[in-house]
């Protein structure tokens, strides 16, 4: 396949150095690569780096049969319209970050739990010249595979991914509490008072849904309540990014849905999860990333059905880690989560109608960045066909949230004092 301008540093000097320097090879000759989109039919709208596969035959000193193998390389753009976000941006940097410094202290913290437990796809290379660059391990060639974002995850799967997430949580609370220098870069997630000028697509989008209320099928009450929200939407988004939960902060993927999932199962069983792209991550309340994937990723019918079995499994899960890892401050309760997530439902009520109906449909392609970093003012996107395909789904979480006080956004507050109250009395 011709090489790109942001792939043309890839040659036969280049992967014989990689293989050498990276798995102790020695007098390798490479026969044969190629360079291959790697993201072409998972359509990941964050995908936003330039995502190849390097395909390499080769032969070595120590495997003198040829051998095949495959990377990963993600690249910074050096060509095309995101160039100049990504000049201003520094999510790439950050993700070399994490794949460099924070995740093998995360699996340090884990493994004194006995085991090996993997989180991300291992960091094979990452270099800043002639581009910046990062090559990982190709997931797919030990089995791991994307689901389909339209049909949404399973309950199995959907647990998997939680269960998975409560380690991240738990080890990355662990160094939080030791060094919260550590993770100074992360303070800044999607919504911060800093990023105000970077999220008018969430403004527009909730006033674009409030306008088509009524074509949707909202009766006349919520229609009129959802016009209400745009006004005071980012900040109470903002709000619920900068929540302290009872003190317990830890490192959100920021991103966390279907995509940036990968599964392996073994004779068709499920056997593990492992994460991909943490260019949003953020330190904050664990509840940015439940609220984020409960709305873009379980399947309707068992979001529907086991919203609350979801709930559970992650903060049971949780809490035995944050126990065995020796978390030394409370740990909230089960109740206190619950109650987190009810005073910081606009979030909830933000991303179901602003997000999340992109990242369940073929048209994902089109959803703005969730990295307000990268945000372009020049770019529009026309969500009433989406909203449109998801009426039936929307109006019965309308109907849900307004019997919930969540699109009263005040009321919310009110109804945890009082169920606050009555359990107390």
């Amino acid at each position: 396949m011709p090489k790109t301008q942001e792939t043309k540093f890839v040659n036969s000097l280049f992967l014989t150095n990689l293989i050498q320097s990276q798995y102790g090879e020695s007098e390798v000759k490479i026969k044969a690569y190629d360079v291959e989109p790697a993201t072409a039919e998972i359509n990941d709208p964050y995908a936003r780096s330039s995502m190849n596969r390097i395909l390499v035959k080769y032969v070595s000193k120590e495997n003198p049969s040829e051998t095949m193998m495959t990377f990963v390389a993600k690249i910074k753009p050096v060509e095309g319209k995101l160039v100049e976000e990504f000049k201003k941006s520094d999510v790439f940097d950050k993700e070399i970050f994490i794949y460099k410094n924070v995740l093998p202290k995360l699996m340090a913290v884990i493994s004194k739990l006995g085991g090996a437990v993997e989180l991300a796809p291992q960091l094979i290379h990452s270099s800043d010249v002639p581009s910046n660059l990062m090559v990982l391990e190709d997931l797919t060639v030990r089995g791991y595979s994307v689901e389909n974002q339209q049909l949404g995850l399973n309950l199995e799967q959907s647990k998997m991914a939680l269960e998975k997430l409560a380690f991240l949580h738990a080890a990355s609370a662990i160094l939080i509490d030791q060094n919260p220098k550590d993770f100074a870069k992360f303070t800044k997630g999607t919504f911060h008072a800093d990023h105000k000028d970077k999220l008018k697509y969430f403004t527009d989008a909730l006033t674009t849904v409030a306008e088509i209320a009524p074509d949707l099928g909202a009766d006349n009450t919520i229609a009129a309540k959802l016009k209400t929200l745009p006004a005071k939407s980012l900040q109470k988004a903002i709000d619920s990014y900068c929540s302290d939960f009872y003190g317990l902060k830890v490192l959100g993927h920021g991103d966390f849905w279907t995509n940036n999932i990968m599964y392996k199962y073994n004779n068709h069983e499920l056997v593990d999860a492992i994460f991909v792209d943490f260019q949003n991550c953020v330190v904050g309340s664990p509840i940015i990333d439940l609220m984020y994937f409960l709305t873009s990723s379980p399947a309707h019918d068992v979001l529907e059905k086991s919203k609350d079995e979801l709930i559970y499994t992650y903060y049971e899960t949780l809490v035995v880690l944050l126990q065995r890892l020796g978390y030394k401050k409370p740990i909230p309760t089960l109740m206190d989560l619950q109650v987190e997530m009810l005073k910081h439902g606009a979030l909830e009520v933000i991303l179901a109608l602003t997000t999340a109906p992109f990242l369940r449909t073929k048209h994902a392609q089109n959803t703005p960045a969730i990295q307000p970093t990268l945000y372009k003012n020049d770019k529009t996107v026309d969500i009433k066909p989406v909203l449109k395909d998801h009426a039936s789904v929307i109006v019965k979480q309308l109907k849900d949230y307004e019997l919930r006080g969540l699109l009263d956004w005040g009321a919310a507050e009110s109804k945890i004092k009082g169920l606050m109250g009555r359990f107390q009395r």
